[in-house]
């Protein structure tokens, strides 16, 4: 067990300074959220807790050495604490939702970027089979969406595997060069138009009814003993990668739309991370 650092003073308190003890003491115990304000009344962070007198009350005691260099840095900006009381966990995280979306305070980072959801979309037409990623919903193409965690690796392996099922590459040098990178290209088109038996599978798939796509993608990828070591592990990398994504992408829109009823293939952005609360409640 690593020894505690040894302070010849003690370390401040900088919430408890300014706030005074009977801020803390005032706090509920119960589910609500919080946001700490700075100069100007700019609000740098919200959060939520089950039990806010506790969460709050772990500001009070951070210690440099002890908590994250990010905390150190707010609790030093801040001037101003609110809270508000909410009925359950779970309606503390759509509160907080709400004024993230609003407010899209400095010190936060999840539910706060629209950047950080991506849209996949598909457009055939006689010349090709264009597949791209965008963070807003295109016109006049099929959208699947929005998706969080996962999206820009599984769809960087999505078009290796289809490009690797059509093309057979024999070596890694075969695949085109934008395909190899960790920041897949934005739009990628596939001529001639994918055939049936991989089409009606990717639909299937960003539709999240069905991860058969893997199975015809694992089927008719060039046989591994006739592969480079890495060019194996490169498959079979980008299998586990569209796998995960379709579990935390695709199969999980498409049971939020059936569990609350939605129609169409996208979920907006605003909504996605309200659905997701009573997952995590």
């Amino acid at each position: 067990m690593p020894e505690r650092q040894l302070h010849l003073f003690a370390a401040s308190k900088p919430l408890l300074e300014r706030l005074g003890p009977a801020f803390f003491r005032d706090v509920p115990a119960g589910p609500g959220i919080y946001i700490m304000t700075g100069r100007n009344q700019r609000v740098l962070y919200i959060g939520q807790s089950k039990n806010l007198r506790a969460r709050l009350g772990s500001y009070k005691n951070a210690q440099p050495d002890r908590a994250p260099r990010k905390v150190i840095r707010l609790i030093h900006q801040v001037d101003s604490i609110v809270w508000e009381r909410c009925a359950s966990a779970a309606a503390a995280r759509l509160r907080e939702n709400e004024l993230l979306r609003l407010h899209r305070p400095q010190f936060n980072r999840a539910n706060v970027y629209p950047r950080a959801y991506s849209f996949l979309w598909v457009k055939h037409d006689p010349a090709g089979t264009e597949l791209g990623r965008s963070q807003d919903p295109e016109a006049a193409v099929q959208v699947f969406g929005a998706f969080k965690g996962g999206a820009i690796p599984g769809y960087n392996a999505l078009l290796r595997l289809l490009w690797a099922v059509i093309r057979q590459p024999c070596a890694p040098h075969d695949f085109p060069p934008g395909l190899l990178g960790s920041r897949p290209p934005r739009r990628f088109v596939f001529t001639p138009p994918l055939p049936s038996h991989l089409a009606d599978p990717l639909l299937q798939f960003l539709e999240g009814t069905s991860d058969g796509l893997l199975q015809v993608c694992a089927e008719a990828l060039p046989k591994a003993e006739t592969l480079s070591p890495f060019q194996r592990a490169l498959h079979q990398a980008d299998l586990e990668a569209l796998a995960g994504f379709f579990r935390v992408g695709p199969k999980r829109n498409h049971d939020l739309k059936t569990r609350h009823q939605l129609s169409g293939p996208v979920i907006p952005q605003e909504y996605l991370d309200d659905l997701l609360v009573p997952q995590r409640a």
